[in-house]
């Protein structure tokens, strides 16, 4: 017999909204708690890099016409790729088979801007903005009541944190899971085609995947983000600048323009301490690069010289330790609250969408008669095997890149 479930959703990223969009899909009536109306970190103004799993959860999540929008409004990324040395001198581009071979869609890069407009369309009654959770509590009926440090508390009959990395529903739920400081530090940052052009750099740079792996030190990834600003017209907001964003300086959160990309990261203490990494704006850490970098091949500095200070940060790299599992309750984790990941593999945002894909349908279980308890048991066991194996493959990955060292956890 069917019946009402009250579910309330803590966090307002891509697993959270994917959760809604889906559950709504299945005619039920979630509720989105979201701190923000504007999401301004630093992560944010970046592009996606989206796989099979992301991509099927979205269409199956979505109705189709918002999934047409994701892919009508989706980047291009370069299909080939290339390999150099600091000097800008080829490199044998022949490899054996990638030890953690998985399911990018290496042409389809999505801004995260824009795919938060989508997953935002048509949730208005559903998402509460300006609701900083606090805690909850659980009731001798079996409901949840989840509090805020500054609204009225809800009641519910499930409650879901996708509430990230600095989840404060999951320090409540599992207070021994831990959040580590792998020790890497990663920076980034952006350059529009338009400057690209005016700069005369290298189109080897616009126009493939880059790989700049110097004889001694830490490789230069190069990629880039390329959209199509008339297809969007078909779809209103969607694909244009949020005007949330509009106060901001730089092009960082501006998701109209196609744009070259880079990373690098370093260990700690490598290129700088932290306490200096905190004090440098993005002009400072471009300096810092420039210098640090300083026998490199005049096309890669003029690469680093023309990026947009505004899109650049240094970044702590953490990642979570798997938890063994826990007894199942009806307050459950999808996405960074439960199994935060390095970038390196891109399958943070993908995993938290693929969790949405798996607790979408299994709540639409429930409301139609299933046991609640053991539906999300069976959830939370495939959350735990998929989401823990990206945290391992992403932590490989970072050590292959920077060289295998202990991390504490």
């Amino acid at each position: 017999m069917a019946r009402e479930l009250r579910i309330g959703i803590i966090g307002g990223g891509p697993g959270g909204l994917a959760l809604a969009q889906g559950l709504k899909k299945a005619g039920l009536h979630p509720v989105v708690f979201e701190k923000k109306r504007a999401r301004s970190d630093y992560v944010q103004g970046f592009r996606l890099r989206v796989r099979e799993r992301g991509l099927a959860a979205l269409r199956a999540l979505l109705p189709a016409a918002l999934f047409q929008a994701v892919l009508d409004t989706a980047g291009r990324a370069p299909s080939e790729s290339r390999r150099f040395d600091e000097s800008f001198w080829p490199l044998d581009g022949r490899r054996g088979p990638d030890p953690a071979a998985d399911d990018t869609l290496i042409e389809l890069s999505l801004s995260r801007i824009t795919l938060r407009q989508v997953l935002l369309t048509g949730l208005d009654d559903i998402v509460v903005y300006g609701s900083a959770f606090s805690h909850y509590t659980e009731n001798s009926d079996g409901s949840v009541t989840a509090h805020f440090d500054n609204c009225e508390p809800a009641t519910f009959d499930v409650l879901v944190g996708a509430d990230g990395v600095n989840s404060r529903l999951r320090v409540q739920l599992l207070p021994t899971a831990k959040i580590i400081d792998t020790g890497a530090r990663r920076f980034a940052g952006k350059v529009t085609f338009a400057e690209a052009e005016r700069a005369g750099l290298a189109r080897v740079l616009q126009d493939y995947n880059v790989h700049i792996e110097p004889s001694g030190g830490r490789t230069l990834m190069v990629t880039s983000h390329r959209v199509d600003p008339a297809k969007f017209a078909a779809h209103g907001l969607i694909g244009r600048n949020d005007p949330t964003h509009a106060g901001l300086a730089g092009r960082h959160f501006d998701n109209t323009a196609s744009y070259v990309w880079w990373n690098i990261a370093f260990w700690r203490d490598e290129i700088a301490g932290d306490a200096t990494l905190e004090a440098l704006d993005g002009r400072g850490l471009l300096d810092l690069l420039l210098r640090h970098n300083a026998d490199w091949h005049p096309e890669l500095l003029k690469l680093i010289e023309i990026t947009d200070p505004s899109t650049v940060a240094a970044l702590k790299v953490r990642s979570s330790v798997q938890v063994p599992p826990w007894p199942t309750r009806r307050v459950t984790l999808l996405g960074d609250a439960i199994h935060s990941m390095t970038y390196f593999r891109a399958l943070g945002a993908n995993s938290a969408i693929y969790d949405a894909g798996l607790l979408a349908p299994a709540l639409a279980r429930v409301a139609a008669g299933a046991s609640l308890i053991e539906t999300l048991a069976t959830y939370e066991a495939a959350m735990i095997a998929h989401g823990f194996a990206a945290v391992t493959v992403s932590l490989a990955a970072m050590q292959r890149a920077l060289g295998a060292r202990e991390i504490a956890a």
